[in-house]
């Protein structure tokens, strides 16, 4: 059996207070592109070409956008593929999030971030790599994932403070 190294980091980057802008989540999500398709009776659109989606300070780019809808309002599930498909956000206290990925999914409902294949989730000088990263965003909560073979690992960088500017 294959082992597979988890690792669950509560507030890894972030102290208590700094939180996801609760006022992100209240805002419309804004889908830009070159081109789309729509597939009413599969409630499912596809965007293609240089997308952008934007809600409040979150910020996705991708070659791909899948959005899937199987509930109501703000239940959509956003699937953004790309040979590096990015998302940021700006945090309550100012610091910002950096994650990319070939693969993104936004559950909207969920406040949740799937990022699959070349995983990598960064704040200030700090980063996590991985094969697969769940993050939730509302609540700054992540597990890292390995691949398959054994010698796949999640990598953590915590750059110290610059004790020179002291």
């Amino acid at each position: 059996m294959m082992k597979k190294y988890k690792v669950l980091l509560l507030t890894l980057f972030m102290s208590n207070s700094a939180l996801a802008l609760e006022s992100d989540f209240q805002e419309n999500v804004v889908v830009n592109a070159k081109r789309q398709e729509v597939f009413i009776k599969e409630n499912r659109v596809i965007f293609y070409d240089n997308v952008v989606v934007t809600q409040g300070t979150i910020l996705i780019h991708a070659d791909k956008l899948t959005v899937l809808s199987s509930g109501g309002k703000g239940t959509e599930v956003m699937i953004a593929t790309g040979n590096v498909a990015t998302f940021y956000q700006e945090l309550d206290d100012g610091k910002k999030i950096n994650a990319e990925s070939n693969e993104i999914r936004y559950e909207l409902g969920r406040k949740r971030l799937t990022l699959s294949k070349n995983a990598r989730l960064r704040q200030a000088d700090s980063e996590v790599k991985g094969d697969k990263i769940i993050y939730q965003i509302d609540k700054q909560e992540m597990i890292a994932e390995s691949g398959k073979n054994e010698s796949d690992r999640v990598i953590t960088i915590f750059t110290p403070e610059d004790t020179k500017t002291k």
